[in-house]
């Protein structure tokens, strides 16, 4: 073979090297930032897939809208995602890089020099090239069960990314809840201002005419007061709930987001079906499951790593001797005339490692235990929250219900009051303890109302979603 065929093909074979190691590294840290993780495609996927159709059954389309959108702007998502597609690539890698051979090639070049005692000196070049391939056998299954046990954590960890968009839905739905919720009480805080100020002004003019004491005056003074103070308290809360709203979807949490639509009028609630059927619907059970599945591997890694092991291991390496050839080239590094080549098998056997293997072992065990009752409890809490969540729904709507009869009573009672007072008929006192009932009937048929929807919302997430919390499509995850 020539010298610059040699060359050549040394060159090659090390960019060929370089390039099949290089080619899927990730970009660089500062080439992106988190806003771009995702992009307006894939943001437009997520607010379609699956994982927010049970959205569409409480029939509300801004609580739809703005809940696709935390899907696809919430950075506590990208985080979870990001987490998910790295278990992924490390599964990927666990596969390739225990149960296929290895073989990497390498090249190395040095010079000495050696002095004479006068003004010149021995100069010797020395290159060295070699190739080595080795593989273990896999006798006993363990790096299958290794391999295996990464997948299964991979998929532990789709399943995690499953349940974070699917309480990433819960959470922005029950935040808007939350915002409409606060709005109205700032409503009524207004409405109940103004209403105070009516019964002032009234007042002062009764006692401007003589017909009441001073203690009537302060005392609508103070209800006034008192009204001012819990309409700021409400606008507080309102600007608390836009943000937390604001925070969940990503944007900016300046408090200017306002609600637009009202609380939607729910059906009736739909049945949960079969317990069994809830353990294949919920992420966070499935993922349980799988961790439980991926310590169970490890337990066969442990034991199967007290047994022997056999290796193959090839290798071809070639060195220039100084004294033939004091001046050697480039092209020499891959001169496979002279190569010198050896095929060893190895068979080894772990005899004494102060005990590690064997505590190894026995930890994966109590791991696996541990796995298995992490299951039965995540198991047992998504019943609960199921349970739950029908049981309150009933005490909800009963609720609901009472405190619209008690709001309707309680404005007539106000009306009636206010003709009375102004007639001189009823006290001041009677007047403020009708403000008072009618203002709590209003309030608790708010928070009623708010409840029982936030409820529902649980209870869908309760079921994952409704028996629709969507899959991942695994080809796209894994591209970079």
């Amino acid at each position: 073979m020539g010298n610059g065929v040699r060359l050549l093909v040394g060159v090659g074979l090390l960019a060929l090297a370089g390039s099949c190691a290089g080619r899927n590294l990730p970009p660089e840290p500062d080439s992106y930032v988190a806003a771009d993780a995702i992009g307006a495609d894939r943001a437009a996927e997520l607010a379609a897939s699956p994982a927010a159709t049970w959205l569409d059954d409480l029939n509300s389309a801004e609580m739809s809208t703005l809940a696709r959108e935390a899907l696809a702007g919430s950075p506590d998502l990208q985080i979870v995602e990001a987490r998910y597609q790295a278990a992924r690539w490390r599964a990927r890698g666990a596969f390739g890089g225990n149960l296929l051979p290895s073989l990497s090639v390498g090249a190395d070049g040095s010079r000495t020099e050696t002095p004479t005692g006068t003004e010149e000196r021995i100069r010797s070049d020395m290159l060295t090239s070699s190739v080595v391939a080795s593989w273990e056998i896999d006798l006993w299954g363990r790096l299958t069960s290794r391999a295996l046990a990464a997948d299964l954590s991979a998929d532990a960890a789709r399943q995690d990314l499953n349940d974070a968009r699917l309480s990433v839905a819960g959470q922005s739905s029950q935040a808007w809840v939350d915002l409409i919720e606060a709005q109205q009480l700032l409503a009524l805080a207004q409405e109940d201002l103004q209403t105070r100020e009516r019964a002032l002004d009234l007042t002062q003019r009764r006692y401007d005419a003589g017909l009441i004491s001073s203690l009537n005056l302060r005392t609508a003074r103070s209800q006034v007061a008192s009204a001012r103070g819990f309409q700021a308290q409400a606008q507080d809360s309102l600007l608390i709930a836009s943000r937390r709203l604001q925070e969940i979807m990503g944007r900016y949490p300046d408090g200017s987001l306002r609600a637009e639509g009202e609380l939607p009028t729910l059906a009736p609630l739909a049945a949960a079906g079969a317990p069994s059927d809830l353990l294949e619907r919920r992420p966070d059970v499935r993922a349980s499951e799988n961790r439980m599945r991926a310590a169970g591997f490890r337990i066969h890694e442990a034991r199967a790593a007290m047994l022997p092991r056999l290796t193959l291991r090839a290798s071809a390496g070639l060195n220039t001797d100084p004294l033939t050839n004091p001046n050697p080239q480039l092209s020499d590094v891959d001169d496979s005339v002279n190569m010198i080549s050896n095929v060893v098998a190895g068979l080894t056997m772990p005899i004494f490692n102060g005990g590690a293997l064997l505590s190894e072992s026995r930890a994966t065990v109590a791991d696996r235990r541990a796995a298995a009752s992490d299951y039965v409890r995540t198991s047992i809490a998504a019943w609960r929250e199921v349970e739950g969540t029908i049981s309150a729904d009933q005490s909800l709507e009963v609720r609901e219900e009472q405190f619209g009869i008690a709001a309707n009573e309680a404005r007539e009672a106000q009306a009636l009051a206010e003709r009375e007072y102004a007639r001189g008929v009823a006290t001041l006192f009677e007047l403020i303890d009708a403000y008072t009932r009618r203002i709590d009937a209003e309030r608790g048929l708010i928070t009623a109302r708010a409840a029982r929807i936030s409820n529902r919302i649980s209870y869908h997430v309760a079921l994952g979603g409704g028996a629709r919390t969507g899959g991942i499509d695994e080809d796209r995850e894994l591209t970079p």
